[in-house]
């Protein structure tokens, strides 16, 4: 197979030691789920399990004059996907027939959210919508008055929803009464990421806030980012990552409140928009290191050291990645605007695996039980695993 990637290595050691099990599980979800946009309640873009070496297609759902922007959710053995036409669709993971659909008037940008049978989305006129994940009747509405930002999250009998006037919302998940909301100031394009009972966001004010969610309430006046982020932040044990839209990756420790590292490179300036994905380097517990892999708007797609924030790898894709990396089985999984979906080695950066879509991939893959499922914008829902 032709390679299209160009890959950096340097000279990092990974030193041995073991990754405490405490450092790992701040998002925990249950196995054959991915049910947040980025997976779990801390962001990690990571999936447990295996995929095939060669992943195939197993089959495709298609939906026509149409297109997806937010990633697929998944349990139970089913998909659920909005378009930004206003359509919901409920699809078999098995074999990608439709189980259910229902149509709304405005469109759906952010990826649904799914929690204890409630599936949650939000339009670009600002309407959140509630819907039973069985059948998609609608168990409760709210109004946020602006874009729905992000993907939603979720703390105990909290929904968690921020919109583009930079706000965040705190419903409860049963009836969707309003029980706090938060405002930063300035523009959100970050969904919520939740450790320790804090909800984390990275705003456009130049600000990783820090929300306290039984009160609704900021603790400090937040971290700076020199600069402003429209990412999610990623949170592996008591780490942040957050990337910047002048370039920048920052990482801090949340436990002390400081800056650990900052990630620049003058002589490659790139903007940022999409999310880290995180996971130990050693699945085992072999090793001590862990990395961020985040997709970069200059086609670049970098590995950073977790420790230090040095560069262990860069890989040069033929499109730029505008859509988050997701970790699975020793491999980052990418998307490209030109449809290719790309494997990198999670320990050297180099491809093991393409495969052309029809479309642009904007939303990030979602993966659980060695199947591997991507939107595209031209209306097109995929499934890769063994066939």
């Amino acid at each position: 197979m032709r390679s299209f990637m160009r890959i950096r290595l340097s000279g990092v050691s990974l030193c041995l030691g073991l990754l405490l099990a405490s450092q790992w599980l701040a998002g925990e979800v249950l196995a054959g789920e991915w049910t947040t946009s980025r997976g779990d309640a801390g962001s990690r873009g990571f999936a447990e399990g295996s995929l095939p070496k060669d992943p195939q297609k197993l089959w495709e759902f298609t939906r026509e004059k149409s297109g997806f922007e937010g990633s697929p959710v998944i349990a139970n053995g089913r998909v659920w996907a909005g378009d930004v036409e206003g359509k919901v669709f409920c699809i078999d993971l098995a074999n990608g027939a439709e189980v259910w659909s229902k149509s709304f008037k405005n469109g759906f940008v952010a990826a649904p959210a799914l929690n204890s049978g409630k599936l949650i989305l939000g339009d670009y006129d600002g309407h959140v919508y509630c819907l039973s994940s069985e059948d998609g009747s609608v168990l409760w509405e709210a109004d946020i008055q602006q874009a729905m930002a992000a993907g939603a999250n979720f703390y105990e009998n909290l929904v968690l929803i921020t919109n583009e006037g930079g706000q965040l919302f705190a419903y409860n998940l049963e009836d969707g009464q309003l029980v706090w909301q938060y405002e930063t100031g300035d523009q959100l394009r970050s969904a919520p990421t939740v450790w320790n009972g804090f909800a984390f966001l990275g705003g456009c004010d130049g600000r990783l806030h820090k929300i306290d969610l039984k009160q609704g309430t900021a603790v400090g006046d937040g971290l700076l980012l020199d600069g402003p982020s429209g990412s999610t932040p990623a949170i592996l044990g008591n780490t942040s990552i957050v990337p910047t839209q002048s370039g920048l990756v920052l990482a801090f420790d949340l436990l002390q409140g400081e800056r650990n590292w900052v990630f620049s490179d003058s002589e490659r300036s790139q903007e940022i928009r999409s999310s880290p994905a995180v996971a130990p380097l050693d699945a085992t517990g072999g090793s001590d290191a862990s990395i961020a892999v985040i997709t970069t708007r200059n086609r670049r797609v970098l590995g950073l050291d977790m420790r230090d924030g040095s560069m262990l790898w860069e890989a040069v894709v033929r499109k730029r990645c505008d859509s988050s990396a997701v970790i699975c089985d020793g491999r980052a999984w990418v998307g490209g605007l030109d449809g290719t979906l790309y494997a990198l080695d999670l320990k050297t950066g180099e491809q093991t695996w393409t495969y052309s879509l029809t479309g642009q991939l904007l939303a990030s893959p979602s993966i659980v039980d060695g199947k591997l499922v991507v939107a595209t914008d031209k209306g097109s829902i995929v499934c890769f695993g063994n066939p």
